[in-house]
């Protein structure tokens, strides 16, 4: 097997035209798609900005008038009546909100209006949210707060805009630290007795604030790319070794070493362990390039190192095991358009899937479903994990899927391979 081995490797590297464009084609498409999409993975991104509709249905000066009245009506100490129709002019949580809205957050922009103008506005995507203030509002607030009434819950409603989920997961961040800051000095005035009016506090810097697992920086545009077009290109080196195979099949190669007593699986087993060592170096290349000349994948960590090499080992192999099955079709059926069709289309597709062109974040759910079962796909994700320094936990269900995989291809590839001597 190690002389059939051998015999492939010399016949991959005798192909100078092929070889150039399995190392040298994926860097100069990593760096072209790196700058020119620079930003994409967050460096140089876009200052956030947000434009929320407000619609208020409730009268602040209404609730607050029906609350005094309703009060006075009420057997209590004229103390307690005169400390709370103070405090009830006081608190607008109304006014609290809008306040916080237009005034402390600079990245919102908030425009009232009604709800049927709401609704035509977020339709036409000129505005990201709608923020809802319902009917009584502010007086079941005040019941609540000032007499610890068990009124109707006061609700806000947030409506998303189906081409702005983020900006509304944000304005739902902003509305929860509301409530939650308004319910807990409430619950603190109640405790202490104080006659006060509960004050609202925001974490405003933490709102929209960009947050990473690890201490490492995000993924760069050009460390996305670079992944992207490694996993992508060593598909080439399949395709070419089944293009090589063909060739090889006219010349009655495969009969001969038949025809020798050797075992034809020892003539798949040698393009197997080439293709396997040939896509392992061109990773490698590719990422020891990109680190060099780009900058990228820094700092370097030996943990980090380890784990990309033990995961371009297990995809060198799924990249062989493909390359095997792409072999034993190309003999099965006598044909080079195999491997043709696979370079030609097939691995354009999986590229797309597996997201060598664009994060799978921005695709249906089940387009990315399916982009994570590709080989590629689980294997960007794995590296992707690895270099933001993710533990070895979170890596290794991507590894084993990615082995498995690999398998089966293969075991799939030797029941194709013809065991004997076939008709050209």
């Amino acid at each position: 097997m190690l002389d059939f081995w051998i015999k492939d490797m010399k016949l991959l590297w005798r192909d100078r035209t092929e070889l150039l464009v399995i190392f040298l084609m994926p860097f100069i498409l990593m760096t072209i798609l790196g700058f020119a999409l620079k930003g994409i993975m967050g460096e140089e991104a876009q200052v956030f900005d947000m434009t929320v509709a407000l619609v208020e249905e409730d009268n602040q000066e209404e609730a607050a008038a029906l609350f005094v009245e309703e009060l006075e009506g009420k057997m209590l100490p004229p103390v307690a009546v005169t400390a709370m129709t103070q405090a009830a002019e006081q608190l607008r949580p109304n006014q609290i909100l809008q306040q916080i809205l237009k005034e402390d957050l600079d990245f919102v922009t908030v425009r009232e209006m009604d709800a049927s103008e709401a609704e035509k506005q977020l339709a036409a995507q000129e505005v990201e949210a709608v923020l809802i203030i319902p009917e009584n509002f502010t007086y079941n607030l005040l019941n609540h707060i000032l007499l610890d009434q068990s009124v109707e819950r006061s609700t806000l409603h947030i409506i998303k805009g189906e081409h702005a989920h983020f900006d509304g997961d944000i304005l739902q961040n902003i509305i929860e630290q509301f409530t939650q800051s308004m319910n807990l000095e409430t619950a603190i005035v109640k405790a202490t007795g104080a006659n006060e009016v509960p004050k609202v506090h925001l974490d405003i810097e933490n709102i929209a604030e960009e947050e990473t697992i690890t201490n490492r920086d995000p993924i760069t545009s050009i460390e996305y790319y670079t992944i992207g077009m490694a996993v992508m290109f060593a598909f080439f080196v399949a395709s070419t070794m089944a293009a090589k195979t063909y060739t090889e099949h006219s010349q009655l190669v495969l009969d001969r070493i038949i025809l020798s007593g050797k075992h034809p699986v020892f003539f798949l087993l040698g393009k197997f362990l080439a293709v396997i060592l040939m896509a392992f170096i061109q990773i490698l290349i590719l990422f020891g390039l990109s680190s060099l000349i780009m900058q990228s994948f820094q700092p370097f960590t030996w943990k980090i190192s380890l784990t990309v090499i033990s995961i371009t080992f297990l995809y060198a192999i799924a990249v062989g095991a493909i390359g095997s099955l792409l072999v034993a079709m190309t003999i099965r059926f006598h044909s080079n358009s195999v491997s043709g069709a696979f370079s030609g289309g097939l691995v354009s597709v999986m590229a797309l899937l597996g997201g060598s062109f664009t994060p799978i974040t921005t695709f249906p759910d089940i387009i990315q479903t399916i982009g994570s079962w590709t080989p590629n796909g689980m294997t960007l994700r794995a590296y992707m994990l690895a270099n933001q320094g993710m533990p070895l936990t979170d890596i290794l269900p991507y590894m084993y899927r990615l082995l498995i995989i690999a398998v089966i291809i293969f075991i799939v590839s030797i029941m194709v391979f013809p065991a004997r001597r076939t008709e050209s």
